[in-house]
């Protein structure tokens, strides 16, 4: 299977296959990562829409050697916070902030190595400590550990220097040990690099 960079270089001389193919990898997960901030379906899915359309337009003009995950991550959150603004806008609705966007993480349903009384005490306990994080610091955990992301990858998504990506980070997992406790949290941070959603 061709590699996302293979892929990008091909879809950006007008090889349409090669843009379907990108479109079918990222969909999904692109998605899923705009489902954390806003469970308006058809909000999610017209960003994704006019990214992929934007893309196909600026094809030619965009950068051959990128990290194709990180630019449509990144790309991608700027037109869903810019569509979730517009929304609430025209809902009016005052507080726009990116700050009060919700951004949720739920544990994995379909963790089968520990029992399921186990798994209830865990998401109860995951779900106290995320209530008492800020959306950032949520949206890190998920760039992390669900997308896999390096900080400089995250710092750019999220609009921040590296620097600052490793203070939210730092004081999401702190906010984590005071749940769990330092060997809680690794088990914690095992089971979501375990199974992804």
């Amino acid at each position: 299977m061709d590699s996302d960079l293979q892929i990008w270089q091909l879809f950006q001389v007008g090889h349409e296959a090669s843009f379907k193919v990108l479109f079918e990898r990222y969909n999904q997960p692109l998605y899923n990562y705009g489902f954390k901030f806003t469970q308006d379906n058809a909000v999610i899915e017209d960003s994704i829409q006019e990214l992929f359309v934007k893309l196909w337009s600026n094809k030619e003009n965009l950068n051959t050697e990128v990290s194709v995950k990180n630019y449509l991550y990144k790309s991608f959150r700027r037109i869903l916070i810019k569509n979730i603004e517009q929304t609430i806008k025209r809902a009016h609705v005052t507080n726009s902030a990116i700050e009060h966007l919700p951004f949720t993480i739920e544990l994995p349903h379909d963790v089968s190595m520990i029992r399921q009384e186990r798994v209830l005490e865990i998401k109860d306990k995951l779900d106290q400590a995320l209530s008492n994080m800020t959306p950032r610091q949520r949206e890190i955990i998920h760039l992390r550990f669900f997308e896999e992301l390096t900080y400089a990858e995250i710092a750019s998504i999220m609009g921040l220097s590296t620097k600052d990506t490793y203070k939210l980070y730092y004081r999401a997992l702190d906010n984590l040990k005071k749940h769990f406790g330092k060997f809680g949290v690794l088990v914690l941070l095992h089971l979501l690099n375990q199974v992804k959603i």
